[in-house]
C-alpha cells in the first residue's frame, strides 16, 4: 500500500517537471520570434512619401498698389453768358460732341435791332470824326472839340463790340470734344447769365487718383508708367503725373495722380480702380496658396526638402497674390518645395520624395485599377 502512494507521487512530480519544461521553452522560443520580428520590423518601417516641385525663381517687378477711381481729365458746366430764353436744343444728353460743336441756341430777343443801331452810330461817329480832323487842319476846330469827337467814335465802337459778344453768347457751343452728361433745360425756357445749360465730360483720358502712405510715396516719382488694373477687372497702362509735396492733414497720405488714355470711350468715371506702380526689380517664386504653411511663431512659409531629403521650413515674404497664386521671395532657387504630404510631416523628419508630375499619374492609375475591380464585383 506503501508503495504504491510512493509511485504515483513519483509520476506527479515527473509529470510538473515535463510540462514546466515546455512551459519555459515555448517562452523563450516565443520571445525570441517577438525580437525578431520586432527587429525586422525596425529595418522596413517605411518613410513618409510626398510629392514636390523644383521651384524656379524668376525676375519680378515689385509694385506699390494704391485704391483709387477713375475721374475725366477735364469735366465742365457749362454756364449761360447772357439772359434770354432758349430757342433750340442742338444736342440730346449722352451724346457725343466735337469741339465747336452747338448745343444750344438762345433767342435773340431784339438784338439784331441792337446790332443795327451800334453800326449806325458807329458810322456817323467816324464820320463826325473824319470832319473834326478836317477842320482841325484848317484852325477851325480846337483840339479840345476833336478829342470829343474821337471819343464818341471809341464809345460807339464799343458799344458795337458789345452787342456783337452779346449775340456771339446766343450760341453755346462745346468748348472740346466729349460727352453730353447733362441737359437740363427745354425749349422756351428762360436762362439767366450764369445758370448752367449743359455738363460736358471729356473721357478721351482719365485721371486717376488715390492716396499713398508715407511709407511709400518717397518711392513715386513723376513719369514712372503704372498698370491700373479697374473693379470689372481690365487693365489700363498710363503715366503717374503728379505726386503731392505735402500730406492730408486728417489721413497724412499724399494725392497722387496718374494719366490713362480711354480710346473709344469705352470706360466710365468713377469706377474704383487700383495703380500698381512698379519701385524695383526682385527674383520671385510663383507657388500655389496650396504649399502655403504657418511656421512655429505663426509666419508665413514653406516646407521643403534639402539634399538629404529632410523637411526644412522656408518663411517668405510676400511680393503680390492673385486667385492662382502668390509671387513670394525666400525660397532659394531650384528648391524642392512640397506640395502633397506637406501637412503630415515635420521639420527634421526625412521624407521619400516624388515629383507632383508623377504622383498625379501614380493617383491616376490607383483610381483606375479601383474603378476596374469595382466592375468586376459588379459584374460578378
Amino acid at each position: 500500500m506503501r508503495f504504491s502512494y510512493v509511485a504515483a507521487s513519483v509520476v506527479v512530480i515527473a509529470l510538473c517537471l515535463w510540462m514546466a519544461s515546455g512551459l519555459i521553452g515555448s517562452q523563450e522560443d516565443g520571445d525570441a520570434v517577438a525580437a525578431e520580428s520586432d527587429s525586422a520590423s525596425g529595418r522596413e518601417t517605411p518613410l513618409m512619401k510626398v510629392a514636390y516641385i523644383t521651384g524656379k525663381l524668376t525676375p519680378k517687378t515689385r509694385d506699390v498698389v494704391i485704391q483709387g477711381q477713375l475721374e475725366p481729365k477735364r469735366h465742365i458746366l457749362m454756364r449761360a453768358e447772357t439772359s434770354s430764353t432758349v430757342g433750340s436744343v442742338e444736342v440730346s444728353k449722352g451724346q457725343r460732341v466735337n469741339a465747336g460743336d452747338i448745343i444750344i441756341n438762345l433767342s435773340l430777343s431784339g438784338r439784331e435791332t441792337d446790332l443795327r443801331e451800334a453800326r449806325a452810330r458807329v458810322r456817323t461817329a467816324s464820320s463826325e470824326q473824319k470832319a473834326a480832323q478836317s477842320l482841325r487842319k484848317q484852325g477851325l476846330q480846337s483840339q479840345v472839340q476833336l478829342e470829343q469827337i474821337q471819343s464818341q467814335l471809341e464809345s460807339a465802337r464799343a458799344q458795337l463790340d458789345r452787342v456783337q459778344r452779346d449775340i456771339t453768347y446766343t450760341r453755346i457751343a462745346a468748348p472740346f470734344a466729349g460727352v453730353i452728361n447733362k441737359l437740363p433745360l427745354e425749349v422756351g425756357e428762360l436762362v439767366d447769365r450764369g445758370a448752367t445749360v449743359a455738363e460736358l465730360v471729356d473721357d478721351s483720358t482719365f485721371r486717376v487718383t488715390g492716396n499713398a502712405t508715407q511709407q511709400t510715396v518717397s518711392k513715386l516719382t513723376v513719369g514712372k508708367p503704372v498698370k491700373v488694373t479697374l473693379i470689372t477687372g481690365e487693365t489700363l497702362d498710363g503715366i503717374l503725373t503728379f505726386v503731392s509735396s505735402m500730406a492730408d492733414n486728417a489721413t497724412r497720405s499724399f494725392e497722387i495722380e496718374a494719366e490713362v488714355a480711354n480710346p473709344g470711350g469705352v470706360f466710365a468715371a468713377g469706377v474704383s480702380a487700383s495703380l500698381a506702380v512698379p519701385i524695383d526689380q526682385i527674383s520671385a517664386m510663383f507657388i500655389s496658396p496650396s504649399t502655403i504653411a504657418l511656421g512655429e511663431q505663426g509666419e508665413l512659409g514653406v516646407k521643403i526638402a534639402n539634399e538629404q531629403s529632410i523637411v526644412e521650413f522656408m518663411p517668405i515674404d510676400m511680393v503680390s497674390t492673385s486667385l492662382d497664386g502668390a509671387w513670394v521671395t525666400g525660397i532659394p532657387d531650384n528648391s524642392r518645395i512640397i506640395t502633397l504630404g506637406q501637412g503630415f510631416v515635420k521639420e527634421g523628419q526625412e521624407v521619400e520624395l516624388i515629383e507632383e508630375q508623377a504622383a498625379q499619374q501614380s493617383e491616376q492609375t490607383g483610381q483606375k485599377t479601383d474603378q476596374g475591380n469595382d466592375n468586376n464585383n459588379g459584374a460578378g
